[in-house]
């Protein structure tokens, strides 16, 4: 049967990429009655057409109003067994990024995206959620400041450079450009160390052709001497890509570097004849049957790692992350309503 991917940011893509891979990434947004929904862009994905004369920004609504045409409440989500007991015991991640609103709705949005913080915390929190099986990010210069303001003892990270909050999309990467050509990746990854930070969100530009020249320092790469160099400046620090492109999947695992795909179907073929395994971490298997994949070989009867062992797997385990639940999709997300 055909692989169903699920528009992104919806509960039933999130349950889907929390049971078929190691993790997932997904984005909280603070409605108007102060509750947390799943949802990426400012405006409400729907069509047009299906507004109403509704207001267009998602931080207008209730939340009741963005369930009731689709999008996902992070609360009942994290009421669904499906995809809170892998979360709790079976060593998957998630990665929560913090919405940054319009200067519309609030001009400096720190307080803000500290409350998103604050009611994420208390449900993952009461749940039991390992302190290494979350972490909170966001493009946002001052996320210590959140993280104080929120009150939560729970681990965060920065998306760097950071990206602005308005524009198109290409005009919010030139204008991110300068803090590309500024941060090396050595630079950007001794920047989330000083700050705290168990892991480094990290674009793929600093592996990928030619971007990876644009910035000042020596460049990195997945191959030959910048392969070296980059395993050097890793060291046992976890770094999460995206987008982990098929192209670049084996070689961003290989060089010890965890994923965060928008492909989630586990039988694509890749572009260089591979087999896919989504768990590389919560499923792990041995360098035989890695080797074994690049001829197009599954494994068969791998024992996953809650079964075999008691310890709690954290961010230094090699993932494969969806993002977006399983994957970013087309505009408008919710095709029907």
């Amino acid at each position: 049967m055909a692989f169903v991917q699920h528009p992104e940011n919806t509960h039933a893509s999130l349950v889907k990429a929390m049971q078929i891979m190691d993790g997932v990434e997904f984005d909280l947004r603070l409605t108007a009655d102060d509750q947390l929904v799943v949802h990426h862009d400012h405006t409400v994905s729907i069509p047009k057409e299906k507004l109403d004369g509704r207001p267009k920004i998602v931080e207008e609504w209730n939340l009741a109003e963005l369930e009731e045409i689709g999008f996902c409440s992070f609360e009942k989500l994290m009421a669904d067994k499906e995809w809170l007991v892998p979360w709790q015991e079976h060593s998957k991640v998630a990665c929560l990024e913090i919405k940054r609103c319009l200067p519309s709705i609030e001009k400096e949005p720190t307080k803000r995206m500290a409350r998103i913080m604050e009611l994420a915390s208390e449900m993952v929190d009461d749940a039991g959620i390992h302190n290494e099986a979350a972490v909170f990010y966001a493009f946002h210069k001052p996320m210590k400041k959140v993280a104080k303001l929120s009150g939560s003892n729970r681990p965060w990270s920065r998306l760097l450079p950071v990206v602005p909050r308005t524009g198109s999309h290409n005009s919010k990467r030139i204008r991110a450009l300068p803090q590309f050509v500024a941060y090396s990746f050595n630079r950007l990854m001794n920047e989330q160390k000083s700050s705290g930070a168990p892991m480094m969100p990290c674009a793929v530009d600093y592996f990928e052709g030619i971007k990876r020249y644009l910035h000042l320092g020596r460049p990195v790469g997945l191959k030959g001497r910048q392969l070296d160099r980059l395993r050097k400046i890793l060291g046992d620090y976890p770094v999460y890509v995206w987008p982990g492109h098929p192209y670049m999947e084996r070689d961003l695992l290989g060089a010890g570097l965890s994923i965060l795909t928008d492909y989630p179907d586990p039988s694509m073929v890749l572009p260089c004849g591979s087999s896919r395994w989504m768990r590389p971490a919560t499923m792990p298997l041995s360098d035989e049957q890695w080797n074994d994949l690049s001829k197009g070989i599954a494994p068969e009867d791998v024992a996953p790692w809650h079964e075999i062992s008691d310890e709690q797997l954290g961010w230094k385990a090699v993932r494969m992350i969806g993002h977006r639940g399983c994957g970013k999709t087309a505009r408008p997300v919710i095709q029907s309503m």
